[in-house]
């Protein structure tokens, strides 16, 4: 019996955390207006996964691209894809 709870246990946090990683939820990333023109973006490195499967240094970087492309690119994930 507490076999089967521990297994049971063990079955949804995995099921929980893997629901969580492909939760598929794309996020509108913070930009400036689109009438203000990105003249620099800062050097810290927090990347994150555009929509478009590309790696973006941060956020910024994935901002410029959206103004540059005109594309409507997403956040993904807040890390590398």
């Amino acid at each position: 019996m507490i076999g089967r709870v521990v297994f049971l246990g063990l079955l949804l946090i995995c099921v929980a955390e893997v629901a969580g990683e492909n939760s598929g939820l794309l996020r509108k990333p913070s930009c400036p207006n689109f009438g203000e023109e990105i003249m620099a973006c800062p050097l810290n490195l927090a990347p994150v996964c555009g929509s478009d499967g590309n790696t973006y240094a941060n956020e910024c970087t994935l901002c410029a691209q959206r103004q540059t492309t005109k594309m409507d690119i997403l956040v993904a994930k807040e890390e590398s894809c």
